[in-house]
Order: C-alpha cells, then sequence, then structure tokens
C-alpha cells in the first residue's frame, strides 16, 4: 500500500469518525437552545452572528446556529448524497459503457450524444437549469428527483470511459488465447473483463465522488438546494427554505459575510475542500495500489 493511499485513509476515516459526533449529543447545541441574543455584564446586546468562542467553537451564523453542531449534523447527510449521486451515476454508466465496447449501435449512440452534449455547456450551468424545471421544482419529490437527474448529467462521460478501457481489453492479446482456449461467455466475461474493470470502475468512482462534491458546493454557494420548501413571510412574501442540512447548503447566502463575519461561509468550505482532497487522494491513491499490482 503507498503513502498517498494510506494518507487518504487516514483523512476519509477522520472525516467519518466527524460526521459519527453527531450521535454524541453532549457536545451538540440543541435547536432550542439556539440564542437570538447575547446580554453582556456591560449590559450590551449582541446580535448573531457570534465569532468563534468557548461558548461557540466555531462561531454562529447569521441565524444563532453553532456552526460546529450544523457542520458535524450536515456530515452524514453530505456523504450519503454524493455517494448516492456517484452510484447511481455509475449504475446507468458502467453497463452502458461494457455494451458499447464494439464503438456501434444503441448504447454507443446513447453515450457518446450524452457526452457531446453535456461537454459543451459547463456542467454548473446544466445542474442549475435542471433543478429549476417546472417538474423538479414544484414537486413533492424533489429531493430524489434532483439526485437522480443530477446523477445522470454526466453518465455519458463515465460511461465513455468505461468504453474506452473495456475496448483495449477487448483489442488486447490476451483476449485471444481466451477466444482461442474456447472459454465461455460468462469465463470471459467474469476473469478477463471484470476482473480487468473493476479496479478502474473503483478509481473512477471516488474521483467522481469528488467531482459530485464539488458541483454541490458550487450550487449551495448559489442557494440552490436539492430539497426545499416554499414558506410565506409577511415581510417579504414568499420564500424557499431549504429542508436538507448538507454542507453546502451552509454557503447559502454567505456573500455578504465574506468580510466581516469570515467564519461563516469558512468553515463549511473547508470541509467541502477537505473531503474533495480526500477522495481525490484516495483515488490517485488506489491508482498507483492497482498499477503497482498488474507489475
Amino acid at each position: 500500500m503507498n503513502n498517498q493511499l494510506k494518507i487518504a485513509i487516514v483523512l476519509l476515516g477522520l472525516l467519518i469518525c466527524f460526521c459519527l459526533l453527531s450521535f454524541v449529543d453532549p457536545i451538540l447545541q440543541p435547536e432550542e437552545e439556539r440564542l437570538e441574543y447575547i446580554l453582556t455584564d456591560d449590559g450590551q446586546i449582541l446580535i448573531p452572528p457570534y465569532p468563534p468562542s468557548e461558548q461557540f467553537w466555531l462561531g454562529t451564523d447569521q441565524n444563532g446556529r453553532d456552526i460546529f453542531t450544523y457542520l458535524v449534523k450536515g456530515g452524514l447527510n453530505t456523504l450519503v448524497i454524493v455517494f448516492v449521486i456517484s452510484f447511481i451515476r455509475f449504475v446507468f454508466a458502467v453497463p452502458l459503457g461494457i455494451l458499447a465496447y464494439k464503438r456501434k449501435g444503441i448504447s454507443h449512440s446513447i453515450i457518446h450524444g450524452f457526452n457531446s452534449f453535456f461537454s459543451m455547456v459547463p456542467i454548473l450551468f446544466i445542474a442549475i437549469l435542471v433543478l429549476n424545471l417546472p417538474m423538479v421544482l414544484v414537486s413533492d419529490h424533489r429531493l430524489l428527483l434532483s439526485v437522480v437527474l443530477i446523477a445522470l448529467l454526466e453518465c455519458g462521460a463515465i460511461a465513455v470511459a468505461v468504453q474506452n478501457h473495456v475496448r483495449q481489453i477487448y483489442q488486447s492479446s490476451y483476449m485471444e488465447g481466451a477466444i482461442v482456449n474456447g472459454s465461455s461467455k460468462l469465463t470471459v466475461a467474469k476473469y478477463y473483463y471484470w476482473r480487468h474493470v473493476r479496479s478502474h470502475v473503483i478509481i473512477m468512482f471516488f474521483l467522481d465522488a469528488a467531482k459530485v462534491m464539488l458541483l454541490l458546493g458550487q450550487l449551495g454557494f448559489l442557494s440552490m438546494f436539492l430539497s426545499q420548501d416554499w414558506i410565506y413571510d409577511e415581510s417579504v412574501g414568499i420564500v424557499v427554505r431549504n429542508t436538507l442540512e448538507i454542507w453546502p447548503t451552509m454557503l447559502a447566502d454567505t456573500r455578504q459575510y465574506l468580510r466581516s463575519d469570515i467564519w461563516i461561509p469558512l468553515f463549511p468550505a473547508f470541509m467541502i475542500a477537505y473531503t474533495i482532497f480526500s477522495l481525490q487522494m484516495l483515488g490517485e491513491g488506489l491508482r498507483k495500489h492497482f498499477e503497482r499490482k498488474k507489475q
């Protein structure tokens, strides 16, 4: 096991341990204890956001919510959403890529059509468009639709990568040996194709998960929510309220605090960057690990 893979495993292990703190109630701030104001000893009234202190380790947001508590509670949700999106993407992309290894037929047309179309426009713009489709915007199943549609956006790119890898195996000399030996289709698929494709798929999965985390972070900063409610506020009218606690949504409406109360966007942005870095390092570490095993 190479050093890069070891470091990645440690980083992800620390990340998971941090997320599991959500089950340790004594260190988290209950919702009912959120402070709308603080009265100091000299009679001053302080309103949120409150800076980092002994009471609030990472400070609070503009609504008085403890950022450390929010990060911990949103950690598992964030990781689950990221991996579910990547999993759905690969469930569709891998079979299509394998079926299209001869570079002809319906599967080939589908994946190259998807890949060509979505490669022309930045994926962020397409994701914003998808999340604002009427059927998604007002649906009672917005979270499910959002996750599935975001997963499908880059299916073409993953499928093309799988297709190219399978085709390399198909054209290799040891495949000729399998055919000459009279191996069955099941044996060829299991021991000649899948044996070599699975390591490539595993590497791509973690690298893709890092890309998904980046995309969700960008959407969150732009106040695009995967799950939301429409509520009426007497002062401003109908407003959108986020209903899913994940790290990217903590970046919503934080641009105004970048110069004054920097801790509000800083810590969720750090957790997003940490996750992206860890997943990228894990993918590259696995690449080196599998390449070394082949030698």
